[in-house]
């Protein structure tokens, strides 16, 4: 894993540094107390253990130094080697978990959304339920009228046109989109909004556009959304009606 080769890298430059620094500072001060003990015997004149002292000088040049270095560059090792272990023990614990979290996460994303799909659809299908129970909309859009008189068809929409709008009135509160009526003129400003307000006909300038309302265009200005069971199909718009005889 790249992680991993990148702390190795920088954690073994790290200590070697650390441990490089520690050698000088080791050696540095073992040999300035050397060369104090140096003076001191001189100046009050012990022979032997000037001697010995100049002896020990020559020997740490050649031998301590480098004994001392090897020392630490193993200790160095050792610790970083000990240290990369225990931090790749630490990723691969932590790699699991991160992985069943994304799982988890993704699980769950797909559920919600799955769920929030079938919600869609019966809210969706839920006005047309309402209006096929209530008005049969269904059934009249159903229906062969090519086999009806116009006079029967009209007392069937007379019919069906106020139960439906009853439904639309218990279930939505509706309003204008403009306030001007059919046929009047109006002003179409430069911030208006096209979700709102459709242009037609000879749309050639920028705005403001004088024009004509055809359609004053309708916006919920209140919905009452309903409360679903969890085991009702949302593919059912109503449900067959079989009379037991």
């Amino acid at each position: 894993m790249d992680i991993i080769k990148a702390y190795s890298r920088q954690s073994f430059i790290i200590i070697m540094v650390i441990m490089t620094v520690l050698c000088i500072l080791v050696d540095l001060a073992f040999y300035l107390g050397l060369n104090i003990i140096s003076e001191k015997t001189t100046l009050f004149e012990i022979r032997e253990l000037v001697g010995w002292i100049t002896a020990f000088q020559d020997l740490f040049k050649f031998c301590f130094v480098p004994i001392s270095a090897g020392i630490f560059v193993l200790f160095g090792y050792l610790l970083w080697l000990f240290s990369r272990i225990y931090f790749v023990k630490l990723i691969k614990k932590q790699i699991p978990a991160s992985k069943k979290k994304q799982v988890n996460v993704g699980v769950k994303t797909h559920v919600d959304k799955k769920e929030k799909e079938r919600y869609n659809r019966r809210i969706f299908l839920h006005l047309l339920s309402l209006l096929q129970r209530e008005g049969r909309l269904v059934d009249f859009f159903s229906e062969d009228l090519s086999l009806y008189e116009d006079d029967q068809i009209g007392v069937a929409v007379r019919s069906i046109h106020e139960s439906c709008k009853k439904v639309i009135n218990k279930n939505l509160s509706l309003k204008p989109v403009v306030r001007e009526n059919e046929g009047e003129q109006i002003t179409v400003g430069q911030d208006f909004n096209p979700d709102q307000i459709k242009l037609t006909g000879n749309v050639t300038s920028k705005p403001p556009f004088q024009g004509i309302v055809r359609h004053r265009g309708w916006q919920v200005k209140k919905l009452d959304i309903p409360t679903f069971s969890d085991t009702r199909n949302s593919k059912i718009i109503a449900p067959a009606e079989v009379e037991i005889v």
